[in-house]
């Protein structure tokens, strides 16, 4: 991979935009740009050239159905207008659609489940472990939860 692959750095904000900003190594080699939700957390050195923010959601509240299917439409049009090479995501719900309608456009995969799932898998992490082309955990005794994942260690 050279400075002439793309990268897509998806998180929800919070701790997994937190947990993505550690890579600040991978975002510095690449064209890279990042997909977060809109909050009142921002991290200001990661990607900053490039950012696209969406409405957080919660998949408990009645609007959410509707939301979700808009998310996957604005997914596409992110994706097929930058057309990275590599999605890496540390999750949550904004990551599935990326997930998704990037493997049907041929985007390889790379998903980091969260440095705060130490013996239990989150749901994110469930759905999308075997579509993942690089499965990553950050505790051993996460490896028994997720088989063909690779132990990458902690981020922080």
């Amino acid at each position: 991979m050279g400075k002439n692959k793309k990268v897509a750095f998806v998180a929800s904000s919070g701790g997994h935009l937190e947990e993505i900003s550690r890579l600040k190594g991978i975002e510095g080699k690449y064209d890279s740009f990042l997909v977060t939700e809109k909050s009142d957390f921002e991290i200001k050195n990661f990607c900053a050239d490039k950012r696209y923010y969406l409405p957080q959601m919660n998949r408990r509240q009645i609007t959410f159905p509707p939301k979700f299917i808009w998310l996957f439409f604005r997914t596409l049009n992110i994706l097929l207008k930058e057309k990275p090479d590599f999605i890496i995501t540390t999750g949550a719900l904004i990551a599935y659609p990326f997930c998704v309608v990037g493997k049907l456009l041929g985007i390889k995969v790379v998903y980091v489940e969260s440095f705060a799932r130490v013996n239990e898998p989150s749901m994110t992490g469930k759905l999308v472990y075997n579509m993942s082309d690089l499965f990553m955990v950050q505790w051993e005794d996460m490896l028994t939860q997720y088989p063909k994942s690779m132990l990458g260690g902690g981020i922080f």
